[in-house]
């Protein structure tokens, strides 16, 4: 059994963990507001100390640096963005419904202001950062696409759908999708509720005409 100085000292390493943690999610808030606000320029390492307290020695180790901690604010919102998307639960659902249950989800979750905020600051700034946008592939629209393609292909084996490549069905679906909206809305003309719902709709008819059996 371990002794009672190895169980403070477990105990104090979980405590510092936890802090650490604790403090690594409150930068990247924070970093996140600041970079969506005012791009990666308009951001220093200053601004997010002085904001979040603490020393620049926190953020560096935890980030490396100013650019790793932009890399960490994109890929979180990547994964931010698609929770509700994920959660969506497809058992027991025909082609149809499932569609449109993914597709309304994922589409709300894009067109929130603080997601083409997000779209805006990834497209100025991929020319800067050549991975960036290539993360933000991997990460989001990538991601959508391959859970689209696994009700694609799970509606084939029942014989729903027509037989194809399930990823370029889903390719296909997706895009038609979350073009249109999420370019409107970041030039400034954003969708009603109403609207989302009716595009959605027309998407998934046009999508299931084509690949009903």
């Amino acid at each position: 059994m371990p002794s009672v100085k190895e169980k403070k000292a477990v105990t104090s390493r979980t405590r510092v963990t936890r802090r650490g943690l604790e403090r690594k999610v409150q930068i990247l808030e924070v970093a996140t507001d600041m970079f969506l606000s005012h791009g990666f320029d308009g951001v220093s390492i200053d601004n997010i100390v002085l904001a979040v307290g603490g020393s620049k020695t926190n953020v560096y180790s935890q980030f490396g640096n100013k650019e790793g901690l932009f890399r960490a604010v994109i890929e979180n919102l990547c994964e931010l963005f698609l929770r509700n998307f994920r959660k969506v639960n497809l058992s027991g659902k025909d082609a149809r419904t499932g569609l449109t249950q993914l597709g309304t989800t994922l589409l709300k979750s894009l067109l929130l202001d603080k997601h083409i905020a997000f779209q805006r600051l990834v497209l100025a700034e991929t020319a800067r950062f050549p991975g960036l946008g290539q993360t933000w592939f991997d990460e989001g629209p990538q991601q959508s696409r391959l859970r689209i393609a696994a009700l694609i292909a799970q509606c084939q084996k029942t014989g729903e759908l027509r037989a194809t490549n399930p990823m370029i069905a889903a390719t296909l679906f997706h895009d038609m999708l979350v073009f249109n909206p999420t370019h409107l809305s970041t030039i400034g003309r954003p969708s009603s509720a109403q609207a989302v719902n009716r595009h959605v709709r027309q998407v998934v008819d046009l999508f299931m005409k084509g690949m009903a059996r």
